[in-house]
Parts: structure tokens; C-alpha cells; sequence
């Protein structure tokens, strides 16, 4: 039915572009021509267009079929002629009836396409309108809080999350340290204490565990991964949730990002994520990196001789806020698809530490901002398998490739597919 319609769309705007010059040339002199130009742009703003602006446009298309044919007809009046067997024939009557439809119908064309303009002008705005409020729904800012404040708060969100998403059992297995250099288990006295907050944060609902050798094992049959741990009866047949903490510093400094994830064990999905700008987090990162000094001349008011003070001052690694320009609305488009692809994230060009931490980013707002399904089969190949090629739950790419400035490009492609498409680009700011 669907192809039908657009059928008969496509053939109501092919007449009336066809019909366009003729009608054009034939308004009133009186009236101020009509700029038609918007409508030669009909086909590419149908997709958003809503149900009745559809049927009002074929219905003022098929209004200037009318016309043209009562023009067509008025025409062929005007110019009858005395005939051979009827020489005396008075033809004014004819001739004044042909110039009356002509005119009723320069007048229905011109309030049909009068009409359309208003219609696809409203459509174009609303568009336009759609495409700015799309392009700053993923734009984000990161929030800045103390690592003691902001681990609370992460387990706090996280642990409602998951149990909002039906998982009553989520397991800890500790807390990943990534900088530049390596990505490590934090020490124990940190694994501990992060530990102790979220079970503080889960209270008395018993939902944070700890999965006893927690593993992935290969299926040699179909070659696939899944993870193993040595209480696994407890939880036969439940949904279980896996946090995934890390510490990202990819610079030289000690500020860093929390990064508070869950995901599911069985299937890989994203479930929750929670993020806070760190600007001191020297109390988890092992070992801190010094800060350079910077001499800065100031004036003591007694003498008023130059004194030296010793600045601390880093170069910001980690962006501000984030600008996501996905103008085409592809990440509405795909999220929408009657089968849904599920997506994990590869990041290319950057360090190791920069691509996790961009990656990151992007999850924690098209988790937040779409119906994307999305999965973390890169935390678990760094974490969990870090010498083997994991065979991931995804079907599809997003691709995200560094350029120069803090700019990234977004490429989309489904695993069975060799095409891709541009999403659209992000661009970080410090």
C-alpha cells in the first residue's frame, strides 16, 4: 500500500512539474508570480511530511490536474472557428465561456500551488527545526566532581539503573585502570573500597555480588565466548548485570574519567552508564604522574621586588563538553529499524587510552539520547581477553575515525554488508 502511494505521489509531482511553466505563464498579470521552487523539492521532503500534510499535497496536486484539464478545455473554445456547414454560427458565447474556464482555472492552479508552498514551507521549517534539535540532543557536557563524591554517585545511578532494567543481581569484579602507558587492576585497598561503596549504595537489597573466577571460556563447537565463574548455579536461569569501572587518564597529569558501566553478561548489551570529569584523581591512579611547574614572576607590596611562585598547570586531556552533528538524523533512522542492529564502538587513530575514553563518551549518550542497541565487547576483549580476537554479539560498526583538532568522523556498517554509511562527526572540546 505504501508503494503504491508513493507511486501516485511521484506521478502527481512529475504532472505538476510538467504543468508548472504552463500555469506560471498563464496567472493573472495582476498577481505577483509564485516562487515555485520549493516545490521541485517536494520528493526529498516527503519522508517528513505527516500523514494528513501527504493527503492535503496529492489533493492539491490532483486540484491542478482539474485545472489544466479546464484550461486545456477553455483553450480549445477559445480558438473554435465558423465551420463550413455552419458559417454563421455566433461563436462569442463560445469564445467568452473558453475564456472564463481558462481564467477559474489560472486560479484554481494558482490556490493549489499557493497551497503547496505553504505546506512544504511548514514542512522545511519544521524540518530544519528537527534537524537543530537533533544535532544538540547528543551534544553533552561532562560534569566535574571529587573521585570520593562521584564513585558514590556512579553506584548509586548505576545500581538504580539496573534494577529499573530488571536486574536484581549484578556483579562487581573490580575496577580497571587505564592511562596511557597500561591498563591494570587497581590495587586492592582501591578495589576494596570501591567495593565497600557499592555495597553500601546497594543497601539492604543484596543485588551487588561477586562472581568467584570470573571468566570467558571458548565454545570449541561455534568458537564463541561466555563467561564462567565458579558460583554459576546460584544464578542459573537469572538476568545478571556486570559492572565495568574504569579510571581513564590518557594524559601525563592526574585528571582522569569515571566511567561507571553495566552491561549484561549473557548478551554483551549496554545497560547503564554513568560518567564524571575527575580533575585530581591521584588517589586510584598508580602511580601519579608529577605535573610540570611553571615559574610566574609576582610583586611583593613591601618591596616591590619580583618574588617566584610556583603554578601547577596541565594541559587539559579530557574535553569539557562534546558537539555531535548528525544532521540526516541517522542515529534516529537506524534506532528505528524493524530488525535492530546491535552495534559495538571501534575507535581509530588514537592511543589506546584516548580511543577507550572516546568510546566511552559516545556509549554514555547514545545509550542515553537513542534506541540504539549498543554492547561492550571491548571492554570485555581488554578486560577479559586481552591476547585473543573475541568474537563479539554485534552485527554492526560505528566506526569512529580521529582527524585533526579533536574532530572525529562517524561510519556506520552492518557486519553481513560492504556498504557504510557517514553518520555524522564529533567534535571535542577542551
Amino acid at each position: 500500500m505504501y508503494q503504491s502511494f508513493a507511486l501516485a505521489f511521484r506521478q502527481f509531482i512529475f504532472l505538476l512539474l510538467c504543468a508548472l511553466p504552463l500555469s506560471s505563464q498563464a496567472a493573472s498579470t495582476k498577481e505577483a508570480p509564485l516562487d515555485l521552487s520549493i516545490i521541485a523539492q517536494s520528493d526529498a521532503l516527503r519522508p517528513y511530511m505527516t500523514q494528513q500534510q501527504r493527503v492535503d499535497y496529492i489533493e492539491a496536486a490532483q486540484l491542478i490536474k482539474q485545472a489544466e484539464s479546464d484550461i486545456r478545455s477553455g483553450e480549445n473554445l477559445q480558438t473554435q472557428r465558423p465551420s463550413t456547414l455552419n458559417p454563421d454560427k455566433d461563436l462569442k458565447p463560445i469564445h467568452e465561456r473558453g475564456e472564463q474556464l481558462v481564467k477559474e482555472g489560472q486560479a484554481k492552479v494558482r490556490s493549489a500551488q499557493q497551497q503547496m508552498i505553504e505546506l512544504l514551507t511548514a514542512v522545511q521549517d519544521q524540518q530544519i527545526n528537527n534537524q537543530a534539535v537533533a544535532a544538540k540532543k547528543y551534544n553533552f557536557e561532562l560534569i566535574e566532581q571529587t573521585y570520593p563524591i562521584a564513585i558514590e554517585q556512579a553506584a548509586i545511578q548505576t545500581l538504580e539503573n539496573c534494577r529499573n532494567s530488571g536486574y536484581t543481581n549484578i556483579f562487581y569484579d573490580g575496577l580497571q585502570i587505564i592511562t596511557a602507558t597500561q591498563s591494570s587492576k587497581a590495587a586492592p585497598k582501591v578495589h576494596n573500597a570501591t567495593y565497600d561503596t557499592f555495597i553500601q549504595a546497594d543497601g539492604t537489597r543484596f543485588s551487588v555480588k561477586v562472581p568467584l573466577s570470573l571468566k570467558l571460556v571458548k565454545d570449541e563447537t561455534t568458537a564463541d565466548y561466555t563467561f564462567q565463574y565458579d558460583n554459576e548455579s546460584v544464578f542459573e536461569g537469572e538476568k545478571v548485570a556486570l559492572l565495568a569501572i574504569e579510571v581513564i587518564a590518557p594524559g601525563t597529569g592526574s585528571e582522569a574519567l569515571l566511567s561507571v558501566r553495566a552491561l549484561d553478561l549473557d548478551t554483551q548489551r549496554l545497560i547503564s552508564s554513568v560518567l564524571f570529569y575527575i580533575a585530581d584523581a591521584s588517589q586510584v591512579l598508580s602511580p601519579a604522574a608529577a605535573a610540570p611547574i611553571i615559574a610566574v614572576e609576582s610583586t611583593t607590596e613591601a618591596t616591590n621586588t619580583p618574588t617566584t611562585t610556583a603554578v601547577v598547570t596541565t594541559a587539559r586531556t579530557i574535553p569539557v563538553s562534546a558537539s555531535i552533528n548528525d544532521q540526516n538524523q541517522l542515529i534516529e533512522k537506524l534506532s528505528s529499524l524493524a530488525t535492530p542492529y546491535l552495534f559495538e564502538i571501534v575507535t581509530i587513530g588514537d592511543s589506546a587510552a584516548q580511543s577507550i575514553l572516546v568510546a566511552d563518551l559516545l556509549k554514555d549518550t547514545l545509550l542515553k539520547n537513542s534506541a540504539l542497541l549498543l554492547v561492550e565487547g571491548d571492554f570485555i576483549q581488554r578486560s577479559y581477553l586481552p591476547t585473543e580476537a573475541l568474537s563479539s554479539t554485534a552485527t554492526a560498526t560505528l566506526t569512529i575515525t580521529s582527524n585533526a583538532d579533536n574532530y572525529y568522523t562517524m561510519i556506520a556498517k552492518a557486519h553481513e554488508s560492504d556498504r557504510s554509511i557517514e553518520i555524522g562527526t564529533i567534535t571535542l572540546h577542551f
